[in-house]
């Protein structure tokens, strides 16, 4: 590939520019200036070859090297300087959106590179009988009907026609129909366009071989966007959604509105982003307007409100603590707290010892142990025990472990009034007999088996998370207002961070749109995400979950064991999580029921794979002895 020149130009000051003669591109590549296609001619490129935003920055030679001022008749007042334009911009013969612009910014007159090359007369099939003058012109196109600062002008019978209109394909090869040609249709009809569905009045393009029927206004829509209003990188039109994105339903960022797949659309495959061609044409020439940032923020009179989405599983704690001593009722405890815990009312089998949760310093020495405590999951909140809160309560025997709060400070009863989800009746604290019964939240619905709070009138369980959530917040996704807990019974809990019990990152919620290049898959149930839903997604470890995979399992302990008999001989089985994309697979049979699962939790033998859903559980009679794993 021979290199002749390299050039400075002012559109891309970060980098010199090197000519490419033989150039070799992708088939999609277009010129940064003109917006055509670079293939077969002289391109210059970025030498860069570290910036990934300059890999697909090319302009031909020609564009390239266009002198910086020029004199034109459309404007002789002054000299018109070759620019680089924002959004918004127009030219003032076409009245087309326009990138780069010969432009006199004393008159506010700009001149697209297309138009700088029009001819100063031509012929129409509207008008045969007369050459038509290029001029300024303050009347109406009489093709097109809009008004008009340039046309072409016939003053013997004032006859205008447009700079699009004069220069409009009678027949058109588009690639949005590649089996036939189109004839233009100059008339306008009330029609539904095959390109963008919506039924409007134009002009149209229409194939009359197979009845294919589309808007002129759709027919001469960009190819590419370079730089969209509503996104920060450029979209493409393709004529229909592609393939890999066609498992959910799409939606169009800008209206919401759903995107039928066999319908024209813009779009970012770098961030699987969607837009209606419509839409997108609306903000070509309108700007994009945030409405969440020119809102007034209603809740500055209320500072001391709770902000969400909360950090992480440690600020979830944190607010645990800070709302339980804002509730009415005494403290269990009171003073210090006791080394030892002869019979804790949740764990009456064995002492619980006083330990103070520490990470050691030397790493290649303590990986293994250090590991093993930061595993370590308090059996009342059912969050992890932190250097943040160091002291815990443990019974090593057992790995039962709770948090030196959870085990002498939370309130053994709610009094009325005091939990904002039900303040009808008090609650008292009580916890499952066993660590397989599972209890459901009557606030977020999902399973626990960790400290819940009890009306013994209406049997509602609330887990100690909701049962400690305030009355009001403010959250980062609705800032001009805040939030009021209120009952609706199709709602699901959404604390919006968490860490994930088997990774090291955090893994934050994130709210659709969630921009991602391809598709991606649930690391728990291996279905594909759509990245138009709430999701969880840890970017340092590119994995990602369904909000509903992974919410409701995390407020369930799992590996604790009991002893069982199966044909006289005993079993340990371990509470596990077992999940799968196929139901058939053999990891979702209960085998005492035969029913199959997506994703449940099971008591399974590691030894003989012998697994029994809890529910089954709930029934087995032949229980020796239960107990948790010991920590190694």
């Amino acid at each position: 590939m021979m290199m002749s020149s390299t050039l400075e130009h002012f559109s891309h000051p970060e980098h010199p520019l090197r000519l490419k003669e033989d150039v070799v591109i992708g088939e999609n590549a277009k010129c940064h200036v003109c917006n055509k296609s670079v293939i077969g001619y002289p391109t210059y490129t970025c030498t860069s070859l570290d910036d990934i935003d300059c890999r697909n920055l090319y302009l031909h030679k020609t564009c390239a090297e266009l002198p910086a001022t020029i004199n034109h008749h459309t404007h002789d007042e002054h000299p018109l300087t070759l620019l680089l334009r924002p959004v918004n911009y127009i030219c003032s013969v076409c009245d087309l959106d326009v990138r780069f612009a010969y432009a006199c910014d004393t008159c506010n007159f700009d001149l697209c590179i297309r138009c700088v090359e029009l001819p100063t007369k031509v012929t129409h099939h509207k008008h045969e009988s007369h050459l038509l003058a290029f001029l300024p012109c303050s009347d109406c196109c009489d093709v097109c009907y809009r008004n008009v600062r340039f046309a072409y002008v016939c003053d013997n019978c004032e006859f205008n026609v447009c700079v699009s209109c004069a220069f409009e394909q009678r027949v058109l090869r588009h690639d949005g129909h590649e089996k036939h040609i189109l004839t233009l249709m100059p008339r306008e009809a009330l029609f539904k366009c095959d390109a963008c569905g919506e039924e409007a009045k134009d002009s149209s393009y229409v194939c009359t071989t197979c009845d294919f029927w589309i808007h002129k206004s759709c027919a001469i829509s960009p190819l590419i966007i370079p730089d969209p209003t509503h996104h920060h990188h450029p979209l493409e039109l393709v004529y229909s959604i592609p393939d890999m994105h066609r498992y959910f339903i799409r939606r169009c960022n800008i209206c919401k509105q759903t995107i039928q797949k066999y319908y024209w659309v813009y779009y970012c495959h770098k961030c699987t982003y969607f837009v209606h061609v419509k839409c997108a044409g609306l903000y070509l020439k309108t700007p994009y307007v945030d409405y969440d940032i020119i809102r007034t923020d209603d809740t500055g009179d209320e500072p001391d409100l709770i902000q969400f989405p909360l950090s992480g599983e440690e600020s979830l704690f944190d607010l645990i603590v800070t709302q339980c001593g804002k509730l009415q009722g005494e403290f269990q405890g009171e003073g210090d707290d006791p080394h030892i815990i002869e019979a804790h009312w949740s764990h009456k089998s064995h002492p619980l010892e006083q330990l103070q949760f520490t990470l050691s310093l030397n790493d290649d020495d303590n990986d293994a142990a250090d590991d093993d405590k930061k595993g370590l999951i308090c059996d009342g909140c059912i969050q992890p025990i932190t250097v943040s809160h160091p002291s815990y309560y443990a019974c090593i025997p057992c790995g039962f472990f709770l948090h030196s709060f959870c085990a002498t400070k939370l309130p053994k009863e709610l009094s009325t009034g005091a939990s904002p989800f039900h303040p009808e009746h008090s609650l008292v604290l009580r916890k499952s007999d066993s660590f397989c019964s599972l209890v459901a939240c009557g606030a977020c619905r999902y399973s626990t088996n960790g400290f819940f709070y009890l009306c013994e009138t209406c049997d509602i369980k609330v887990d100690i998370r909701c049962a400690f959530l305030p009355n009001k917040i403010k959250h980062e996704l609705h800032k001009h207002h805040s939030l009021v807990q209120r009952h609706f019974y199709k709602s699901e809990c959404s604390l919006s961070r968490m860490n994930q019990r088997y990774d090291n990152h955090q893994v934050p919620l994130r709210p659709p749109p969630f921009f991602y290049e391809g598709v991606f898959y649930c690391e728990i149930c291996e279905k594909q995400v759509n990245n138009q839903w709430w999701l969880y997604h840890c970017g340092k470890c590119d994995h990602s979950f369904h909000f509903n995979c992974l919410r409701p399992y995390e407020n369930v302990k799992v590996g604790g064991t009991i002893e069982y008999n199966i044909s006289n001989r005993p079993h340990k089985l371990a509470l596990v999580l077992k999940g799968s994309a196929d139901k058939d697979s053999p990891h979702s049979l209960c085998c005492r029921c035969g029913t199959v699962y997506t994703f449940e939790y099971f008591l399974e033998c590691d030894g003989c794979g012998f697994r029994v859903c809890v529910e089954c559980a709930k029934d087995m009679d032949s229980v020796d002895h239960q107990h948790r794993t010991p920590v190694k």
